[in-house]
């Protein structure tokens, strides 16, 4: 199985590709740019939200502990203590199968 590290890398080289990232029926993100500890997405509402790639790793942990998190909603990653960037997480978390997660 790869690490959280790694499914964050695959991640964020389908985002940069792609330069979106939504769930159908959901609020789309753009791809805005990174820093080393960050991706910085837009929201729709225009702002400019810097998302920790921290984050990102508990995010995927969290659906590797409970795969429900990845069907159920971004609002099952306040569990996992991620706050004001619940939306975009599981948005990105989207980006790849939740399989691939898993590792199968």
């Amino acid at each position: 199985m790869q690490s959280a590290e790694d499914v964050v890398k695959l991640i964020l080289e389908r985002f940069r590709s792609r330069r979106v990232s939504q769930v159908p029926g959901y609020n789309s993100f753009g791809y805005v740019g990174e820093t080393e500890r960050a991706v910085i997405v837009s929201r729709e509402n225009g702002k400019d939200t810097r998302v920790p790639i921290a984050r990102l790793e508990i995010g995927v942990s969290a659906v590797r502990h409970d795969p429900g998190v990845y069907d159920g909603g971004s609002r099952r990653l306040r569990d996992y203590e991620i706050r004001y960037v619940t939306s975009p997480v599981w948005s990105l978390l989207h980006l790849v199968t939740k399989g691939a997660i898993l590792g199968l």
